[in-house]
């Protein structure tokens, strides 16, 4: 069973019981609030059990500096149902931030940052479908 939801941002599909993608929409700029949608969403799903991230980011995505200033999973616990995450930066520098923003704020999931959305889904395929432990 599919789960389809729309967020300002994004829009995110459950696309079998372990696998979500989050596909950040192109012509938006991303901003904390709009993240916090996101991950309220993500949040939401965590009670129907631990499922992989594949978040894809359109090519020279645009966004605030702000979102790389707080850890945005802080308090959530979606680590708990997160088993992976990989992100598809779509170009060297938003690869580059993604990084810079993992570097200070690391999680207790595995998470992969790509340019390309191949090598993000096949790290992603070879992911764990564990949640991560303390």
């Amino acid at each position: 069973m599919r789960t389809l939801i729309e967020t300002r941002l994004a829009t995110l599909e459950r696309i079998a019981p372990d696998l979500l993608e989050v596909r950040y929409k192109p012509d938006r700029k991303l901003d904390t609030a709009g993240l916090r949608e996101v991950m309220d969403e993500r949040q939401r799903l965590c009670p129907e059990g631990p499922y992989r991230v594949l978040a894809v980011f359109p090519p020279e995505y645009d966004f605030d500096l702000g979102v790389l200033m707080e850890d945005h999973y802080r308090g959530r616990g979606l680590e708990n149902c997160t088993a992976a995450l990989a992100i598809a930066a779509q170009s060297t520098m938003m690869e580059r931030m993604v990084d810079l923003y993992y570097a200070y704020f690391p999680q207790r999931m595995k998470v992969g940052v790509f340019v390309e959305e191949k090598e993000a889904r096949a790290w992603l395929r070879a992911a764990t479908v564990q949640p991560a432990l303390n």
